[in-house]
């Protein structure tokens, strides 16, 4: 099960922010796109989840080989596709545990009670405590601690296709490296990853299958992970 995106152009703020993008991501595998700050990487990801901000001007979104263009955002993620905030909004009066229940209860069915213990084990894990569940969803946590909140959802949300927005960013080593089990662990069960970094650090730990760069809403370089030590050697030229 695929999600292919297909020569897409994407428009916010009267600006072109991602131009003739195509990018295939597959059952079980793992991708990387990397970029300079303000390259577009956000912008495609809230493009394939239909954000009201971007327009898609031209190319198409597929997946389970139908176009995803016409659907709302809950309705795409309904289908299995999941985003992370690079920013995770704060959200007063809703407890984490709450949240979390209702997220695998919509997507898991019958086997939220199972979702739920793997979320609470892997709270732990990750270096949040079971006090953190009790808490107002994301209120008061550390940029960290909100990256793991998101990786929580990811869990209780089991999708099909994955796309992290700087899942590492802000998380200590100890943490990371649980991340990554939770990340290698899905992709061997199925679920494809797009993970967004500015870091090659959590590629240390979860090996991209493919390693793609982003330029000005381009993409300029895809390849495997070697491409990994030429980006930290050289940057985001493209004769890396």
């Amino acid at each position: 099960m695929s999600l292919i995106i297909k020569n897409l152009t994407v428009v916010a703020d009267g600006k072109e922010v991602v131009k003739n993008f195509s990018l295939t991501i597959k059952k079980g595998e793992i991708h990387a796109l990397m970029g300079p700050n303000g390259s577009g990487k956000t912008s495609l990801c809230s493009a394939i989840l239909g954000h009201p901000s971007y327009r898609i001007t031209k190319g198409d979104i597929l997946f389970k080989g139908a176009s995803i263009l016409g659907l709302r955002t809950e309705e795409r993620a309904q289908l299995g596709i999941f985003l992370s905030f690079q920013e995770p909004p704060e959200i007063r009066g809703v407890p984490m545990s709450s949240f979390l229940r209702t997220v695998a209860k919509t997507h898991t069915k019958e086997k939220a009670p199972d979702t739920m213990k793997q979320v609470t084990m892997h709270s732990e894990k990750i270096g949040l405590g079971p006090h953190f569940l009790d808490r107002s969803l994301n209120e008061g946590f550390s940029g960290g601690e909100k990256k793991k909140s998101e990786i929580l959802q990811f869990i209780a949300a089991h999708p099909r296709i994955a796309l992290l927005d700087e899942i590492d960013a802000g998380v200590d080593i100890d943490s990371l490296d649980a991340i990554a089990r939770i990340l290698k662990k899905a992709a061997s069960q199925g679920t494809g990853i797009l993970i967004i970094s500015h870091s090659a650090r959590i590629f240390k730990r979860c090996a991209p299958d493919f390693v793609h760069i982003i330029e000005h809403g381009v993409r300029i370089a895809s390849g495997g992970r070697s491409l990994l030590k030429k980006i930290e050697a050289k940057g985001y030229r493209k004769k890396s």
